[in-house]
C-alpha cells in the first residue's frame, strides 16, 4: 500500500517519514487534526520526539493528509491491532515467524494448509508489507505450539527462506 501513496510525499522527506510511521503503527488522523491510536489521542510532540522532527511538521503532515482525498480515505480509517508475536507463548500459543523468499506467491496458503492438516487452529496471522518493512515477515500464531516435525516440513516449502520459533 505504501508504494501507492508515498509519491504524495516525494517533495517532503520529513512528512514522508511521519506518514510512513503513522501507517506502520495504524495511527489514524481525525477530521479535527488529531492523531489517534483507536480512541486515544497521541500528541504531536510524542510523534515528533520519536522521529526527532519538529512537532509543527507533524501537524502540517496531518493537514496535508486531510486535504488529499486518497490519503484522507486511508489515514482516517487506520486502526492499531494487537500483535501476539512476543506474548503468544506466554498464553500457550505457538508462534512461528517465516521469512519468505522475496515476492514468494502463495506462501501463506501453503503454510496454513500444512497447519490445518495437523488439526491446529490459527488464531492470528500478521503479514508485513514489503514496502513498510525491509525484511518483511509472516507471523503465524496457533492455538498450540507447532510440533518440531511440522516446523521441519514448513521450512522445506518452496518460498520459505527461514523460520523462527518464539
Amino acid at each position: 500500500m505504501w508504494g501507492k501513496i508515498e509519491h504524495y510525499f516525494d517533495e517532503y522527506p520529513v512528512r514522508k517519514q511521519i506518514a510512513k510511521t503513522l501507517l506502520k503503527y495504524g495511527l489514524k488522523v481525525s477530521d479535527d487534526l488529531k492523531i489517534k491510536a483507536g480512541d486515544i489521542e497521541v500528541p504531536y510532540t510524542k510523534i515528533a520526539k520519536a522521529l526527532d522532527v519538529d512537532r509543527r511538521v507533524v501537524k502540517e503532515t496531518v493537514g496535508m493528509i486531510l486535504k488529499i482525498p486518497e490519503l484522507k480515505e486511508i489515514y482516517t480509517n487506520l486502526e492499531p491491532t494487537v500483535h501476539m508475536k512476543y506474548v503468544g507463548r506466554h498464553v500457550g500459543y505457538g508462534v512461528i515467524e517465516i521469512e519468505p523468499e522475496p515476492r514468494a506467491i502463495g506462501i501463506l496458503a501453503k503454510i496454513a494448509l500444512k497447519i490445518a492438516e495437523r488439526d491446529i487452529n490459527i488464531v492470528q496471522v500478521v503479514a508485513e508489507d514489503l514496502e513498510l518493512y525491509p525484511e518483511a515477515t509472516l507471523t503465524i500464531i496457533t492455538e498450540k505450539p507447532i510440533p518440531g516435525d511440522l516446523i521441519n516440513e514448513l521450512s522445506k516449502l518452496e518460498g520459505v527462506k527461514r523460520i523462527s520459533i518464539y
